[in-house]
């Protein structure tokens, strides 16, 4: 037996036969026919996996997606969607959705989405599985510290002094004031300290004036018990911020009470980083694969346009035939580039480059796809910089202001408010570096796009982007030491400006 699923949808046929598929593969499986049952059957069967249409009377999928991850995060779900609801599917993997699959539904394709859904779960399991594990670690020899401790804490004890400097992870005992009186060999390491002195715990973990408002130490004063918490700390002066799970134990002194409370904390933020680039990963595979196959639909209409043309001998219809077969094939080009860019780690190779030729080899790029969309594209190329070299990259940076340059077509493109447009392509010098500007006149961003632009899988062209190009764009002028600014107002355009230094 598979385990436990959940099939909401309004239709009983759909939900008889697609029930049986699910039993053969071995399911357990449970219908509702609409999201108010449906949230009742949950309650009662707790399946770990829900397979839910969009579109139902009442409470539809999207709304029954949220309530599900509301009473039960770790629920997997997947959304049947039809073919006019792309914009609704690609909205459920925002609220965490599993999958979507589109009818008719194939097998092939339902039991993708159920392997998917399958994975993640397994993955979670093993998740909980290494924490208890490190929990219980962590627990026994806590046990050991509190068991030395209680018989007596002292710093001249040397088998307790060498169990304690040689703990994995950071170790500090606190007395009653939030003051440390002892911490151990990676603590002292890591954050910079030879001798607690007296210091407060929040000042040194938190850089703060006061106690934590959550601080599992004070629990366990205020319980006499031991608590856990996960918590932001900065070393290293705050140059860097860890995600640490702690544990508190109580210690007593000679006549009962709790004086002092250990607290033993692990860093879990490559845990934490690898969970968001998984879920990160999830979504932009459920968006570039649907998004490709939306581009596959506009080609296939361009190839029927052709054989119409053709047939009939209509010049008109054959040339918006290859029109619509050159921009979708192009899209898919630009977005498999961007997926391949993204997926290996790139490494310059810095050679010295004219740079006035490079600007120019860098706008003929785009040159002709801004004749085909009516966009004037005006280059400007400072005379100081004729003749001019610089050691980049030229291919890598090449990409990344072209990634620039088709952002500002597309925005372009799709302002209908204006009667024309012209992006502006400037290249000069100043303080030291060379500096790329790129203005365009289409419809601006507002201050939530500006802000995430950059964002791995953040894209404002719905399915039409794959959210990687200015991220890949940040990431090569990075690299060259560069910075990379953005100004942007609605209704007024949007200015990048990339600066590279001559002397990186």
């Amino acid at each position: 037996m598979t385990g436990k699923i959940l099939l909401v949808d309004d239709e009983e046929g759909i939900r008889s036969v697609l029930g049986i598929s699910l039993s053969d593969m071995g399911y357990e499986v449970h219908t509702a026919e609409n999201g108010e049952s449906a949230l009742r059957v949950f309650r009662d069967q707790r399946p770990q996996i829900v397979l839910a249409d969009v579109k139902m009377p009442g409470m539809d999928g999207i709304d029954l997606l949220r309530k599900l991850k509301a009473e039960d995060p770790d629920t997997e779900v997947i959304l049947i969607t039809g073919h006019g609801d792309m914009d609704l599917a690609i909205k459920s993997l925002k609220y965490e959705a599993t999958d979507f699959i589109t009818k008719p539904i194939e097998d092939r394709e339902l039991e993708s989405a159920l392997e998917k859904a399958r994975q993640r779960i397994k993955l979670r399991h093993q998740w909980r599985s290494y924490t208890e594990n490190l929990e219980d670690m962590v627990r026994r020899k806590t046990d050991r510290i509190t068991a030395a401790a209680e018989e007596g804490h002292n710093a001249e004890n040397g088998r307790f002094r060498r169990l304690f400097e040689e703990l994995p992870g950071y170790v500090a005992v606190i007395d009653g004031d939030y003051r440390i009186t002892e911490v151990n060999k990676a603590l002292k390491c890591d954050f910079g300290i030879d001798d607690p002195g007296g210091i407060h715990c929040y000042e040194l973990f938190r850089g703060l004036d006061e106690p934590c408002v959550s601080c599992p130490v004070a629990r366990s004063f205020a319980e006499g018990s031991p608590c856990q918490e996960e918590l932001k700390f900065t070393p290293d002066g705050g140059a860097r911020t860890c995600h640490m799970f702690a544990w508190t134990t109580p210690l007593q002194d000679e006549t009962g009470d709790i004086s002092r409370v250990m607290i033993m904390m692990t860093d879990i933020s490559q845990l934490l980083d690898l969970k968001d680039h998984l879920a990160s990963l999830g979504l932009m595979v459920g968006s570039v694969s649907h998004g490709i196959k939306g581009l596959l639909t506009g080609l296939d209409g361009g190839v029927y346009m052709l054989n119409s043309g053709f047939s009939r001998d209509d010049p008109e219809e054959i040339s918006e035939g290859i029109k619509t077969v050159r921009t979708m094939s192009d899209r898919i080009k630009h977005m498999v580039l961007d997926i391949l860019y993204y997926a290996r780690e790139m490494k310059l190779d810095k050679q010295p480059a004219d740079i006035a030729a490079f600007v120019r080899e860098t706008a003929k790029v785009v040159a002709a796809r801004a004749r085909e969309s009516g966009v004037e594209l005006v280059l400007d190329v400072d005379a100081f910089l004729e003749n001019s070299r610089i050691t980049i990259d030229a291919e890598q940076l090449r990409v990344a202001i072209v990634n620039i340059l088709e952002n500002a077509l597309d925005a372009c493109a799709e302002d209908g408010e204006k009667a024309s447009h012209h992006i502006d392509f400037r290249a000069f010098a100043e303080n030291g570096a060379v500096c790329f500007d790129i203005s365009d006149t289409g419809p601006g961003m507002d201050a939530e796009t500006r802000e995430n632009i950059f964002k791995l899988f953040y894209s404002s062209k719905r399915s039409r982007g794959t959210g990687i190009g200015l991220f890949i764009t940040r990431k090569i002028v990075s690299q060259h030491n560069g910075t990379i600014e953005v100004e942007s107002t609605p209704g007024r355009g949007t200015r990048f400006r990339i600066r590279i230094p001559y002397g990186q």
